[in-house]
């Protein structure tokens, strides 16, 4: 039987000397990456010498024999707290080899350090006493912590297999909160979901509405955001004309990161909800594969070669974030898996959604303020989007009707891009890009 990874996270309700150990636990861990971090800098500087993760782990025995404040914490937590500081000289030196912007590893202070990890099962365990709620075991014998927790999963059988605990500030009280990020070895039966139909459905994400569908129907966009600017704007002007520092300024910060706290929580929920009724009830959705962090790329430019329409482009990258497309995907392709439906993710340069005809699969350039599809070869005509749907479920197809197999993994180039030479660069995909 296979197992698979899921991550679940409860809410930790510590008394308030609990509260002062943890505090003073995330104190010590960011002591130790800043002295490792450290070290690392000075023997490079001084003797051109590069001390690796494992050098610095062999002394962690010593450093406890020297520090017994430490040991309570657990040797796999500090190990874990040194790979955090190798993760990141890994990122730098990929990002010099690349040649992007290095972004050396900082020192951290204890307010600024987000918590501490327990990379297995030894030195916690999670106890489930009720459908709401639970116990977290810190330690072991008498200095152990039994931290009261809230939330539920949905698993009857799992394995932990490691914790995160997690300190972040409440945007309402402006105090510190506890959360522990569990991820959970479940096996795949447990994982599974309930089907209720076989339906394929192709969807064109978007901003005018949120989905549409290729028989026509939409999913109207809640645009959380656009109703909260006139409030959030108010609110920073408001902070704008305060002294940083003072009481005021801290209230009125407090009250915008509320603000944007509940339009991510009114975001996620909505995603969530939408994406479970598609995975109910269809064997096979149907989508481009979209890539937001490029389609809200800046249009400012260089002072060599200024952009052009840069506000208009702000105001559409704010628009395209907000509705959440990357978290909409990474929803479906879990949950799909769950419920062993296809999704099935277009190749959007290859394909060309908007500017292909369902009906003839002919392209039909469009600029983008043009919202209607009319195919000068066959006919078709129909709103874009809708159009945009058909083609990638289409895709999705072979000449057999087998699902999750479509044009888009054919070797040969598409009828209408027959004359064009291909690209040196960009790779082809010999696959279509599905989660089965």
């Amino acid at each position: 039987m296979g197992m698979e990874r899921r991550k679940v996270t409860f809410k930790l309700y510590p008394t308030s000397s609990q509260l002062k150990r943890l505090d003073g636990w995330v104190r010590l861990h960011a002591e130790l990456y800043n002295a490792a971090l450290q070290e690392r800098i000075e023997a490079y500087r001084k003797a051109g010498i590069s001390i690796s993760y494992y050098d610095q782990q062999n002394t962690l025995p010593a450093i406890k024999a020297f520090r017994p404040d430490l040991v309570e914490l657990g040797s796999h937590a500090l190990q874990e707290t040194l790979r955090r500081l190798d993760r990141a000289f890994q990122a730098f030196f990929r990002r010099v080899k690349a040649g992007q912007s290095p972004g050396f590893p900082r020192f951290k202070s204890s307010s600024r350090f987000s918590g501490f990890t327990y990379p297995d099962p030894a030195g916690w365990k999670l106890l489930q006493q009720g459908a709401r709620g639970g116990t977290l075991r810190l330690g072991s014998g008498k200095g152990a912590m039994m931290i009261r927790l809230r939330g539920r999963h949905r698993f009857a059988e799992f394995t932990p297999n490691d914790l995160t605990l997690l300190r972040r500030r409440n945007p309402a009280t402006g105090e510190d909160q506890w959360h522990a990020s569990i991820t959970l070895r479940v096996p795949e039966t447990a994982c599974a979901r309930q089907r209720t139909s076989e339906d394929q459905v192709g969807i064109d994400f978007g901003l005018a509405h949120w989905a549409n569908f290729d028989d026509g129907s939409q999913t109207d966009n809640p645009r959380w955001l656009r109703e909260a600017l006139p409030r959030l704007a108010d609110l920073q002007r408001q902070r704008a004309r305060k002294k940083p520092g003072s009481h005021r300024y801290r209230q009125l910060s407090q009250q915008i990161a509320r603000l944007h706290q509940r339009i991510a929580d009114r975001r996620r929920d909505f995603i969530h909800q939408q994406t479970s009724a598609l995975v109910q009830r269809c064997a096979l959705i149907a989508t481009e594969a979209l890539a937001p962090q490029n389609m809200s790329r800046s249009a400012r430019g260089t002072v060599e070669a200024p952009g052009r329409r840069v506000r208009q482009k702000a105001g559409l990258n704010r628009e395209v974030l907000s509705v959440g497309f990357g978290m909409a995907h990474q929803m479906l392709t879990y949950k799909a898996q769950e419920a062993g439906s296809v999704l099935h993710l277009a190749h959007t340069r290859q394909l060309k959604p908007s500017q292909r005809c369902s009906g003839c699969w002919a392209m039909v350039p469009k600029a983008l303020k043009e919202r209607w599809h009319l195919c000068p070869h066959c006919g078709c005509s129909l709103p874009r989007d809708q159009n945009s749907a058909r083609v990638v479920l289409l895709d999705a197809w072979t000449p057999q009707d087998t699902p999750g197999t479509g044009v888009a993994a054919r070797l040969k180039p598409l009828p209408a891009q027959a004359g064009k030479p291909r690209s040196k660069t960009r790779e082809t995909p010999t696959t279509t890009a599905s989660a089965v």
